[in-house]
C-alpha cells in the first residue's frame, strides 16, 4: 500500500492532494472490506489518473471502492463502448421498483464517469468520450421511459393513439436530444437539453388524455435523472428549448410541435435544431419529428441576415454573464474566443448554406467544420484554427469539471490553482497555459468577427512569391517560415507552377487567372500538407487543357478553389484522380455539396439517366460515362470519408454500391451487343438462358476499399445454344458475355479504368472454365470443393445479370456452406493452419504492421467470423450473412459465451478498416501496411485523430493483440 501511495504521489500536479485522495480510497476500501488489487496495472493507472488529475473521480472511487475493480476490468476501458453495450449493462442492473431504478441509474452512471474520465485523461480519445457520454444519457433516458411507461400504463391504461381513419396504435414518446446531447459532444457535468414529443393528441390512456399521460411520463423520466439523492444525480434535464420555453407544456404532440414551428419558430430555434437528434424513446417517431421539421430548420433559401441573428444571440449571452457579476477567471465556453463562438461560427454558415447543401447537415461542431472545409466554404487554415481551439478549450472544460463534478467552465484566478490546472493539462506551468489560451482565443475571436465579411485578398507575401520577386535564398526562407518541410523541393515545385500559371492561356481566361492564381496559391500554402499540395498544383499546371476552364470555374465558384487546395493537401489518392481528369471540376464541386450517403437505387437511377443521354450504338461512350460516374462518386465518398461524415463500414458500403451499379449497367451493355450478333441463349427446350454475376470477397460482403479488385464468378442457366444468325453453344456464348463485361470494366477509357476483376474463386480456380452451368457448379461443390471454398461461399451474393438465376445460385451456395457436418475441432485446426500459412507467407510472423495478414489483422477477424458461421450457421440463420460485421454483431446477440470477444472483433474490424481506408486515400499507397517513414506515419496518425505516429503504433499493437486473443477464444469454442 505504501509503495502504491508513493507511486500515485510521484509526479502529481499536487502531490499532497493526490496522497489525501489515495488515503480516502484506501480507507473506504478497508471499511467496505474491499480488497484493492494494487499489482494490477489498470487498477494502478485508474488510481493515478483519478488522484492526480481528477479529484471528482477519486471521490466516486472513495464512495464505492468496489468501483475501482469493476472499471479496471471493463473491456471498454481503452476503447469506445457502443450504446447497445451500455443498454445491456444497465438492463442487467435495473430493478423493478422506482427506488431500485434510481439507484441503478446513479451507480451505473458513476461507474461510467470513472471509466470515461480515465479515457479523457489518457486512456482514450476525448472526442470519443463526448460521444460515449451522450450515449450514456440516451440509455439512461431509455431505461427511465421503459420503466415509468410500464408503471403508468398498468395504473392508468395503455396510451392508444387514434388515426383519422379510426385505426389505433400504441402512442409513443420520442426524446429529441438538443445541444451537446444532440451533437454527441456531452461534457462530464453537462445538462442534457431535451424536447419530449409524443405521437398524437387523438386518443387516450384509460380515462385520461394522451397529453396528460405523456406529461406524467415525462415528469417522472425527468425526475428519475435529475433528482439529487444520496448517490448524486444522473443528468440534469434542461427543458427550456421546448416550444414556449419554461412556460410551455413539458411534452408536445407531433402535430402541435409542427404547428408551433411553422407559425412561431424564431431564428435562435432554427439554430438550436441544427443539433437535434433522436436520442431516446421511439427512434422511429424521433426520425419522423426531424423529417417533419426539416423545412423549418433547412429552408432552401436563407438570408445572410442570419449572421446578424447569431451575433446578436452571442452578445446577449455575454451580457447575461456580465449581469450575473461572476468574479472568476476566463469562461472557456462563453468568453470571447471561447467554445460558443466556435459553435456559432459553424452554425451560422450551416444556417446559410445547409438548405441547398445536405452534406452540411451534421450535428457535431468538428464534423460541421470538416464539412464546411470540404464544401469549400472555409479554408483549411480556418478549420485548423477553430478545430484546434475547440479541442484545447474542451479539454480545459473537462478538467475543470473533473475537479469537482460540478458544471463549470471558468478557469481559476488564483495562481496556485492555475499552476495545478496547467500541470493536469500536461503544460509546464500557468504561464505556458495562458499563452496557449490567448493564442487560441484570439484566433477564434478574429475568425468569428469575419462572419459575413467579404473574402480578404491574398497576403502580399504570397503575391510576391507568385511573381518571383525574391531571390533564391530569401524565397527559400519564406517557404520555411510558411512551414513547408522541404523548402528546396517546394521552391522547385513553385517555379514549375509559376511558369505555367503566369503564362498566357487565352484571352477568355486571363482576367480569371489574375484574380484566382494568388488566392489559389495562398490556399495551397495553408492546406493540411502544403508540400504535397504544392507538388500537385505544379503537376496540374502542366496538364495541357486543364486550366482554361478551371480558371473560370474557380473564379465563379470560390468554394471550388478552396476545395481543390484542401484536396491536394489531404488526399494523394483523390488528387491524382483529379489531376488525371481535370474535367472533374464540376463533379468535385457537386461532391462538396452532395449528401455523403446515396442508396443503391439512387446511384442506379443516376447511371440510367446518364446512359439515356447517349445515342444508341455508342457503347464506347456508355462505358466512359460509367467511368465518369464512378470517378464522381469516388470523390463524393472520399470527401465524406476525409471529413469524418462516413464511418469505415459506410465508406465500404458506398464503394460497394458504386461497383454494383457499374457491374449491372455494364452487364446490360454487353448483353445488348452480343444479342445483336448471336441472338438469345436458350436451353435444349427452347427457354431463354441467363447469366448471373455472383460477388464474393469484399464485394460480396459490401466491404470494398478504394482500390479493391472485384471478386466475381459467373453461373449460367443450362446447356443449349443461341438463336441468332450466328448461333453459339451456351458455354461459349456466356464465356464471351463474361469476357466482354470484364474487358469493358478493365479497359482504359478516356475517364479511366473502372475495375480490375478477379475470377480465381471460381471452380478449379484459374485452371477452370470462366463460366459454369448452375448444375455443374452445384455438382462441383457437392463432389470436389475444399474447405476454403466453403468459407468463400459464406460471402456470396448475386449482384448483376439474371436476378432469378442469381437467387437460385445463392441458394445452392448457402445450402453447401451451411450444410453442417463439420467437426468444429477439425475446422479450427484447418483454419489455423491456413491462417498461419497466410501470416508466414504474406506478412511474416514477426511483422506487426500488416493490417490484413499480420498477427491480429483483418484476416483473423474474418476467419473468426467464418468459423462461427460454418459451425453455427446451419442452426442459426441470422449468422448466414455475407457481411463480416453483420455476422459478428449477430453472434454478440446469439452466442452469449462469446459476446465479449465478438463485440471486440467487430470494433477492431471497423478500426482496422478505417486505417486501411485512410492509408489509401491519404497516401495513395497499398492499404495493407502502416507507413515505415516516421513523417508519413505521423501524417496518417493525425488524419486518424491521434497525436503522432507513436500513438498510432501503440494503439495498433494493442488492438491487434486483443484481436488475436479473441480469435483464439472463438476458434476454441465448441457448441
Amino acid at each position: 500500500m505504501t509503495v502504491a501511495r508513493a507511486a500515485i504521489c510521484d509526479g502529481a500536479p499536487d502531490p499532497e492532494d493526490a496522497g489525501r485522495r489515495f488515503d480516502r480510497i484506501a480507507e473506504g476500501a478497508e471499511e467496505a472490506d474491499v480488497h484493492l488489487v494494487l499489482d494490477d496495472p489498470d487498477v494502478l493507472e485508474l488510481l493515478r489518473l483519478s488522484c492526480q488529475k481528477a479529484p471528482y473521480l477519486a471521490t466516486l472511487l472513495a464512495r464505492d471502492p468496489g468501483r475501482l475493480g469493476r472499471v479496471a476490468a471493463d473491456p471498454y476501458l481503452r476503447r469506445q463502448k457502443p450504446g447497445w453495450v451500455m443498454a445491456r449493462e444497465l438492463a442487467e442492473r435495473t430493478g423493478v421498483a422506482g427506488a431500485e431504478l434510481n439507484r441503478a441509474l446513479r451507480r451505473y452512471r458513476a461507474d461510467e464517469m470513472v471509466r470515461l474520465g480515465a479515457r479523457e485523461l489518457g486512456l482514450g480519445s476525448p472526442l470519443e468520450v463526448g460521444v460515449e457520454l451522450a450515449h450514456l444519457a440516451d440509455v439512461c433516458l431509455d431505461a427511465a421511459i421503459a420503466h415509468h411507461g410500464a408503471v403508468l400504463a398498468a395504473q392508468l391504461g395503455r396510451p392508444i393513439a387514434r388515426g383519422d381513419d379510426g385505426s389505433e396504435r400504441e402512442a409513443e414518446l420520442a426524446v429529441i436530444g438538443m445541444g451537446k446531447l444532440g451533437g454527441e459532444e456531452l461534457n462530464f457535468a453537462s445538462d442534457i437539453d431535451v424536447i419530449y414529443v409524443y405521437t398524437s393528441d387523438q386518443g387516450a390512456a384509460g380515462e385520461i388524455s394522451l397529453h396528460e399521460f405523456m406529461s406524467k411520463l415525462c415528469e417522472r423520466v425527468t425526475a428519475a435523472l435529475s433528482e439529487v439523492t444520496e448517490e448524486d444525480l444522473v443528468f440534469r434535464v434542461d427543458l427550456r428549448l421546448r416550444p414556449e420555453g419554461s412556460r410551455g407544456a413539458i411534452a408536445n404532440s407531433l402535430p402541435s410541435i409542427e404547428r408551433y414551428y411553422e407559425t412561431w419558430g424564431r431564428p435562435w430555434e432554427r439554430q438550436a435544431w441544427l443539433k437535434a437528434r433522436a436520442s431516446a424513446g421511439s427512434r422511429a417517431l424521433g426520425a419522423e419529428v426531424l423529417a417533419t421539421l426539416e423545412p423549418f430548420v433547412h429552408p432552401r433559401a436563407t438570408s445572410v441576415a442570419v449572421v446578424a441573428d447569431v451575433r446578436d444571440l452571442n452578445r446577449r449571452i455575454k451580457a447575461e454573464l456580465v449581469r450575473g457579476g461572476v468574479d472568476s477567471g476566463f469562461d472557456v465556453k462563453n468568453g470571447t474566443g471561447g467554445i460558443r463562438e466556435i459553435e456559432f461560427f459553424a452554425q451560422a454558415l450551416q444556417l446559410i448554406h445547409a438548405g441547398h447543401r445536405p452534406a452540411l447537415r451534421t450535428r457535431s461542431t468538428l464534423g460541421a467544420l470538416d464539412q464546411l472545409l470540404f464544401a469549400g466554404i472555409i479554408s483549411d487554415a480556418e478549420r485548423t484554427a477553430l478545430a484546434g481551439a475547440y479541442r484545447f478549450l474542451r479539454r480545459i472544460e473537462h478538467l475543470l469539471q473533473l475537479e469537482t463534478g460540478r458544471q463549470t467552465q471558468r478557469m481559476p484566478r488564483e495562481r496556485e490553482a492555475l499552476e495545478v490546472l496547467a500541470r493536469r493539462l500536461d503544460q509546464r506551468g500557468a504561464d505556458e497555459l495562458l499563452v496557449a489560451l490567448a493564442a487560441h482565443t484570439v484566433a477564434v475571436s478574429h475568425l468569428f468577427a469575419t462572419l459575413g465579411a467579404e473574402e480578404e485578398g491574398p497576403p502580399a507575401e504570397v503575391v510576391a512569391l507568385l511573381g518571383g520577386e525574391h531571390g533564391v535564398d530569401e524565397e527559400r526562407a519564406i517557404l520555411a517560415r510558411l512551414k513547408l518541410r522541404d523548402p528546396e523541393q517546394a521552391q522547385r515545385q513553385l517555379e514549375r507552377a509559376r511558369r505555367r500559371v503566369t503564362s498566357p492561356f487565352g484571352r477568355a481566361a486571363e482576367g480569371a487567372r489574375a484574380r484566382v492564381a494568388p488566392l489559389l496559391l495562398a490556399d495551397v500554402l495553408e492546406s493540411p500538407d502544403p508540400d504535397q499540395a504544392l507538388g500537385y498544383l505544379a503537376e496540374l499546371a502542366h496538364r495541357r487543357g486543364a486550366w482554361t476552364t478551371l480558371w473560370r470555374m474557380m473564379d465563379e465558384n470560390p468554394p471550388l478553389r478552396r476545395l481543390i487546395a484542401s484536396l491536394f493537401g489531404s488526399s494523394a489518392y483523390l488528387s491524382k484522380q483529379f489531376i488525371d481528369h481535370p474535367e472533374l471540376g464540376d463533379a468535385l464541386l457537386a461532391a462538396g455539396r452532395a449528401r455523403a450517403r446515396l442508396t443503391l437505387h439512387e446511384l442506379d437511377e443516376m447511371a440510367a439517366a446518364r446512359l439515356a443521354e447517349i445515342p444508341p450504338g455508342d457503347d464506347e461512350e456508355r462505358w466512359n460515362a460509367l467511368a465518369e460516374l464512378k470517378n464522381a462518386q469516388i470523390l463524393r465518398i472520399g470527401l465524406g470519408d476525409i471529413a469524418g461524415e462516413l464511418a469505415a463500414d459506410e465508406v465500404s458500403a458506398e464503394l460497394s454500391a458504386v461497383a454494383e451499379v457499374c457491374l449491372r449497367r455494364g452487364f446490360e451493355l454487353v448483353c445488348g451487343a452480343l444479342a445483336e450478333r448471336h441472338g438469345t441463349a436458350r436451353d435444349e427446350s427452347g427457354e431463354p438462358v441467363g447469366l448471373a454475376v455472383l460477388a464474393l470477397g469484399k464485394l460480396g460482403g459490401r466491404e470494398l476499399g478504394y482500390a479493391s479488385d472485384l471478386d466475381v464468378l459467373f453461373v449460367y442457366g443450362g446447356e443449349g445454344e443461341s438463336d441468332g444468325e450466328k448461333p453459339l453453344p451456351n458455354v461459349e456464348y456466356m464465356t464471351r458475355l463474361a469476357q466482354r463485361l470484364m474487358g469493358g470494366l478493365h479497359t482504359m477509357h478516356p475517364a479511366g479504368r473502372l475495375y480490375e476483376i478477379d475470377t480465381r474463386l471460381r471452380p478449379s480456380g484459374s485452371k477452370g472454365l470462366l463460366v459454369s452451368s448452375l448444375a455443374g457448379w452445384a455438382r462441383y461443390h457437392q463432389e470436389s470443393a475444399r474447405l476454403w471454398e466453403r468459407q468463400a461461399l459464406t460471402r456470396l451474393r448475386p449482384v448483376a445479370g439474371d436476378a432469378a438465376l442469381g437467387a437460385r445460385a445463392a441458394e445452392v451456395a448457402s445450402a453447401f456452406a451451411y450444410a453442417g457436418g463439420i467437426e468444429p475441432a477439425e475446422l479450427a485446426a484447418a483454419m489455423t493452419a491456413m491462417r498461419e500459412k497466410i501470416e508466414r507467407e504474406s506478412a511474416g510472423a514477426a511483422s506487426p504492421v500488416d493490417l490484413k495478414a499480420g498477427r491480429g489483422g483483418i484476416i483473423d477477424i474474418e476467419f473468426a467470423s467464418q468459423y462461427l458461421q460454418l459451425v453455427l450457421g446451419p442452426e442459426v440463420p441470422a449468422l448466414r450473412t455475407p457481411s463480416t460485421l453483420e455476422a459478428l454483431r449477430a453472434a454478440v446477440r446469439l452466442v452469449p459465451d462469446l459476446a465479449g470477444q465478438c463485440a471486440l472483433l467487430a470494433d477492431a474490424y471497423l478500426y482496422l478498416r478505417r486505417i486501411e481506408h485512410r492509408i489509401r486515400i491519404v497516401h495513395d499507397a497499398s492499404a495493407q501496411r502502416l507507413p515505415a517513414d516516421p513523417v508519413e506515419l505521423d501524417k496518417l496518425a493525425r488524419r486518424l485523430g491521434l497525436v503522432d505516429g507513436g500513438a498510432l503504433d501503440a494503439a495498433y499493437r494493442r488492438w491487434t493483440g486483443e484481436v488475436r486473443h479473441a480469435y483464439d477464444a472463438v476458434l476454441a469454442y465448441r457448441k
